[in-house]
């Protein structure tokens, strides 16, 4: 048992307590700041149920509130979306523009729909053609207009729908129109076309014919816009490899400031171009005499006419609003044609870069194989410094002997060695009946960039190759050669 002693004062007096706030303090600015909340809170709430009450209850302010919600949004996202639809159309127009196939679909489709309607309507013809090809989901669509009156009901594969004037048909029935028929008798050829593109209509290209009809396009409404397509049109038509002769006048493009309208009218006046290649004249604002002479040139069949402004004359006529829309009145043709500039630009370029590579893996230099010991690391060498060894028989192994000096005179500057010349001439006479059998070149189909001669050259045939490659260990270095000759030289 254990005793504690305890303190009598320290156990009967209690001990005093610190202060506990049992509640925040209303001066401190925690407090201040959460009345301010709640006060806004309420006003918030107030102005809200008035808001709901003076909309007509709580559904009609919901459906207005979402509704102001989407239209905010879509005002937003609108630039977007119409930016990345341009880049879009951008991307297929060059597809179908570069791609070989589209051009070739579009003009069968037109000789198809000719020879379906012409043995009961002589005169018609068709001028427009509408071209979506063949994907690995779809068929694709072809849609021909033509022009004429009394035309029969289509066969396969044509068919209408409400207007008669325009034929379908699908793109891989309309791609087999130029094949030869069941008797297999091979259809007529048909004259040349002048495809002239409109724009994107419903993912397909439009294109019109030049060559049927007035032979003359006239675009008119917005000035900016409508010079911008006649400036595409023009660069569509003048693509490499195009089926006719662009000319284009004064005052179609600020850049290029070509001949003037009544200069190109005289000389075609003066000599006709041939039907086989046509001329297309893409001019801006002709006067009245002006739209006379192109109209009955056109009539003549010396030109089809690209003509930026309204002009009076048989023509097709298009509007062209500033959104780069166009409307052709009485015909109902509507495509978009602002992304038929750009889309011409990276066409001529990829045609551009698809020639220059072509023209580079297809050049061969003229003459015999190359040796197949390679070309000279140290690069090759002038004529007059290449080895050629001496006759067989002499019975003793050849050695490296400077070739002969050409028999040109060449400038020699003063104080030039002369035993080089004598030296020359004694490897001349003993190289001469060792010297393979010329060979005639044949001359390249067209003169070649010195870039690109010296990229592709093989290296030429010289007596080393024509001789063997036994000894071409000893032909390595010439120039060492050469310095040995000149030293044992008297």
């Amino acid at each position: 048992m254990q005793i504690h002693q305890v303190d009598p004062v320290a156990g009967w007096i209690p001990v005093a307590q610190p202060d506990r706030p049992l509640a925040l303090s209303w001066n401190s600015g925690v407090s201040a700041l959460i009345l301010a909340l709640a006060e806004l809170l309420l006003l918030v709430w107030l102005l809200l149920r008035w808001l709901v009450r003076r909309q007509g209850g709580r559904r009609r302010a919901w459906r207005g509130l979402t509704r102001q919600i989407r239209l905010t949004g879509q005002a937003f996202s609108e630039p977007v979306r119409e930016f990345l639809g341009f880049r879009a159309a951008i991307r297929r127009l060059t597809r179908l523009l570069a791609s070989q196939g589209v051009a070739a679909l579009a003009h069968g489709s037109l000789d198809g729909a000719d020879r379906a309607a012409r043995p009961d309507a002589a005169e018609a013809f068709g001028f427009a053609v509408t071209v979506r090809p063949a994907t690995r989901r779809d068929d694709g669509r072809v849609a021909v207009r033509l022009a004429g009156r009394g035309l029969p009901r289509p066969g396969h594969p044509w068919e209408t729908g409400d207007d008669p004037l325009v034929w379908h048909a699908s793109a891989v029935d309309a791609g087999r129109l130029a094949a030869p028929d069941e008797q297999g008798a091979a259809h007529p050829p048909a004259g040349p076309r002048v495809l002239a593109p409109l724009g994107l209509s419903d993912d397909g290209a439009v294109f019109l014919d030049l060559l049927s009809g007035p032979r003359i396009l006239s675009a008119h409404g917005e000035r900016r816009a409508t010079r911008d397509f006649v400036q595409a049109v023009a660069a569509c038509l003048d693509l490499p490899g195009g089926s006719a002769e662009v000319l284009v006048t004064h005052g179609v493009h600020p850049r290029f400031d070509g001949p003037s309208l009544d200069t190109v009218l005289d000389a075609l006046e003066a000599a006709p171009p041939e039907p086989a290649r046509p001329v297309v004249v893409v001019c801006a604002n002709p006067d009245d005499g002006q739209s006379a002479r192109l109209s009955g040139l056109a009539r003549a069949g010396a030109l089809c006419a690209v003509v930026a402004g309204p002009m009076s004359a048989h023509r097709w006529e298009i509007r062209v609003d500033s959104r780069g829309r166009t409307e052709t009145p009485g015909l109902g043709i509507v495509t978009d044609t602002a992304p038929l500039g750009p889309a011409a630009a990276r066409t001529a370029r990829s045609r551009r870069v698809r020639r220059d590579r072509y023209k580079a893996t297809s050049v061969r230099p003229a003459g015999p194989p190359p040796p197949p010991a390679g070309p000279d690391p140290h690069g090759p060498l002038p004529d007059r410094y290449r080895p050629v060894p001496e006759p067989a028989a002499s019975g003793t192994r050849s050695h490296p002997v400077p070739a002969a000096v050409p028999e040109s005179p060449e400038p020699v500057g003063h104080g030039a060695p002369a035993p080089r010349t004598a030296v020359t001439r004694r490897s001349t006479a003993a190289a001469r009946p060792a010297t393979p059998a010329a060979v005639t070149p044949v001359p390249p189909p067209e003169p070649l960039a010195p870039a690109v001669h010296d990229l592709f050259a093989e290296p030429e045939i010289t007596g080393v190759s024509a001789a063997g490659t036994s000894d071409a260990e000893s032909f390595e270095n010439p120039r060492e050669t050469l310095r040995a000759e000149r030293r044992n030289e008297p």
